[in-house]
């Protein structure tokens, strides 16, 4: 009896420990079946957050654009404007994309043409961008007069032209201011573009000294204010800055006596000869081109070779 409760107590003590096997195994089931699904919605939640949308190249926007250049201080109202396709990953940042809330805008900065304008390159404030007042360096002034298209050059002698300015009286004209720079005309700071008829401006304003300001302002009542326009390279003067009526006559009479005198001499006692057409004449004074020394008792002077033989044989 006594091997019969042994043996029945060993099988019982087996399957005790049979049960806490299997629960174990169970558990260890359990938790690695926890870990694997918990690590996977981690791995999930990653890749959601790190995700990032996919764009198609095919994707874009429409941006306007300045059709030409333009100038600093231009209302963006009065400029032409185009749209362009931009892809959407490749719009700068802070560029314009509607310019309806931007039409009573002035441009603060010359603008490209063809590319898009950015919101610090605009503003709302009035005054805020000056183009004239901001070409004034320091000591010169800015100074407006009239013009029609004689004296604005048709027109030619517009914006950032260099100009020299003349008065023009019944008496003669005179150079009252040399180099000036047009500033604006009729109110545009836009250069003459070369590929079109300029206007003809009523007004200009004009870069000039505080010397160049205070000549021409003087000059203005007292007779017609005319331009002569100069190359932008050109840094030479005039030969004279005043002529007078009265030297048309002059250089009228000597064009036709320069044609036909080639030569003058002055003899000591006998008054001064004129050679003309080959001809030795009597000649009170010297023909306008022929200067006389007066510290030698003859001097000539010839224009040719034949005159030169000539001469010789008068002084003989």
């Amino acid at each position: 009896m006594a091997k019969r409760a042994d043996k029945t107590t060993s099988r019982v003590r087996r399957g005790g420990r049979g049960k806490a096997n299997g629960a174990i195994v169970f558990a260890a089931i359990v938790v690695s079946a926890g870990l694997f699904f918990g690590l996977r919605s981690k791995t999930d939640a990653a890749n959601v957050v790190n995700s990032t949308p996919v764009v198609s190249k095919l994707d874009s926007v429409r941006l306007p654009v300045p059709v030409e250049p333009v100038a600093a201080g231009t209302k963006l109202s009065s400029i032409r404007f185009r749209t362009v396709a931009y892809p959407v990953a490749q719009v700068p940042e802070g560029a314009i994309r509607n310019i309806t809330s931007y039409l009573d805008a002035v441009a603060v900065t010359s603008l490209p043409a063809n590319l898009p304008l950015f919101k610090q390159n605009v503003s709302h404030a009035a005054g805020s961008s000056n183009p004239v007042i901001e070409s004034i360096p320091e000591g010169m002034r800015a100074m407006t007069i009239k013009v029609d298209a004689t004296s604005a050059v048709e027109g030619w002698a517009g914006s950032g032209a260099i100009v020299d300015v003349l008065l023009v009286r019944g008496e003669g004209t005179s150079v009252v201011a040399e180099k000036v720079k047009i500033l604006s005309a009729e109110r545009s700071v836009n250069p003459v573009n070369g590929t079109e008829s300029p206007n003809v401006p009523s007004t200009v304003t004009l870069l000039v000294s505080q010397d160049q300001c205070l000549a021409i302002n003087t000059a203005i009542p007292l007779g017609k204010i005319a331009f002569a326009l100069r190359s932008t390279t050109d840094d030479g003067g005039w030969h004279l800055t005043r002529y007078h009526a009265d030297n048309l006559k002059n250089v009228a009479n000597g064009d036709a006596a320069r044609k036909q005198i080639q030569g003058f001499i002055e003899i000591e006692g006998k008054g001064g000869f004129a050679l003309s057409n080959g001809q030795w004449v009597q000649a009170e004074d010297a023909p306008d081109g022929f200067r006389l020394n007066k510290k030698e008792p003859i001097k000539a002077q010839l224009k040719t070779d034949s005159v030169a033989s000539t001469d010789k044989k008068a002084k003989e």
